[in-house]
């Protein structure tokens, strides 16, 4: 199909067919693909808008990424009117991130403040945090000199959420997203936030709190492990357990006594990850306290142990020596099982 025959079908009043037109439009040939794309992006239908918007996000150059810019100021004077549920704004923030178009931070910084309100399902609800989480990663993507303040203030909002019943958990997209985009800007000033947050957690879903230490880690902040470290006593066993694999990410001298304090207090699946993160950090001391609990009084340490020893001579004495006399016949068949694998 040609493009005057894409162009057709794209005016054609059949809401499937101009989706099925933009489709089409997207695997063009390039002199023609942008020009159709952004034709679709003006559509009547948002989500023929939106599809179009995704679209773009491969192959347009700074004279589209310009007309995108603007759609987005337009669609912003009146949301919901002309882009319910944000999902045009959505696309068009992920795809100038994409394409690196800097000239686009003043709509993005529209776009991460924005709340909507609409109905769903009869419930007044805002539908513009995946718009907000995606300019604050399009913001940091575009290296925008000034985005750690404003992804900062989306960090700690809590203004997303169901008018009716509403839950602190909910709608944490954004923040997680915010936490996310502060690692990508790249910027030392962004561990601050990173580190309020953490360091002062109330109500805030424990999914936000693991991508700020995630966040914290690949910022390569000094002072993480202080960050870090009290969170190995967190009552939330999961949580802890995500503290003690970023701080093996760290590779600290300390790393390895934190984690062997975290092994003590865990069990049960984070219990096995803390154990496999002690083979990551691939220092004596690491070599030393994992082999140690092979003679952990606990029978679930000693279970994870046999399944993260590495492959070499000493881990095959050992799991020689638990096949042999381990008191508990769970981990003498684990250890057995461990040695004919490795024949």
């Amino acid at each position: 199909m040609d493009a005057e025959q894409i162009r057709k079908q794209l005016r054609s009043r059949q809401t499937q067919d101009r989706i099925q037109a933009v489709k089409r439009a997207a695997g063009a040939e390039p002199g023609q693909r942008q020009a159709l794309l952004l034709e679709a992006l003006a559509d009547k239908s948002p989500y023929v808008a939106a599809l179009a918007a995704e679209a773009l996000a491969e192959s347009a150059d700074d004279s589209a990424a310009l007309a995108m810019t603007e759609r987005f100021g337009f669609l912003s004077e009146d949301g919901p009117g002309r882009d319910p549920g944000c999902h045009i704004r959505a696309n068009l923030a992920f795809a100038l991130g994409r394409l690196d178009y800097r000239p686009a931070s003043d709509v993005l910084r529209i776009g991460i403040r924005t709340t909507q309100v609409e109905p769903v399902g009869g419930v007044p609800f805002d539908t513009a945090a995946h718009l907000r989480a995606n300019c604050a990663l399009a913001l940091a993507q575009i290296r925008d000199p000034d985005c750690v303040r404003d992804i900062a203030l989306l960090l700690f909002d809590r203004s997303g959420f169901a008018r009716l019943a509403p839950d602190p958990t909910v709608k944490m997209e954004p923040r997680k997203a915010a936490a996310r985009a502060l690692s990508l800007s790249g910027s030392l000033s962004a561990r601050l936030p990173l580190t309020l947050r953490l360091v002062h957690p109330e109500n805030e879903a424990p999914e936000v709190l693991q991508e700020c230490m995630q966040a914290l880690v690949e910022l390569e902040d000094p002072h993480a492990l202080e960050v870090l470290e009290p969170y190995l006593r967190h009552h939330d066993m999961r949580l802890a357990a995500y503290a003690a694999l970023t701080i093996a990410q760290t590779q600290a001298p300390e790393a390895a006594a934190l984690l062997g304090e975290a092994i003590q207090r865990l069990s049960g699946d984070p219990l096995k990850a803390v154990i496999l993160a002690l083979t990551t950090l691939r220092t004596p001391e690491a070599t030393e306290l994992l082999y140690a609990l092979t003679r952990s009084e606990r029978e679930a340490v000693r279970l994870a142990v046999i399944d993260a020893l590495p492959p070499n001579a000493a881990s095959r004495a050992l799991l020689e020596k638990l096949a042999a006399k381990d008191p508990s016949p769970r981990v003498r068949a684990a250890a057995k099982s461990a040695l004919a694998a490795g024949e």
